[in-house]
């Protein structure tokens, strides 16, 4: 059986006022976080909305995924 992730995406948005990069995550359409940083053991995550776990643990190897460069 086929796993149906979420479909998250990023879209770059300004850096932040200490020069990091930062970039907004989509589920489908809706903004869902604002992560700022390249350091992923260090990054900010801002929640925008709440969401169920399983979609959070998505979003948390999502955004893993973009700081490292592996494959979602």
């Amino acid at each position: 059986m086929e796993e149906n992730k979420p479909n998250f995406h990023k879209k770059s948005i300004k850096s932040s006022h200490e020069n990091e990069p930062a970039f907004n995550v989509y589920l489908d359409e809706v903004l869902v976080a604002e992560v700022r940083g390249n350091d992923p053991t260090k990054l900010t995550v801002i929640p925008m909305r709440e969401l169920n776990d399983y979609e959070e643990d998505k979003l948390h190897e999502f955004i893993e995924s973009m700081v490292s460069d592996q494959e979602y």
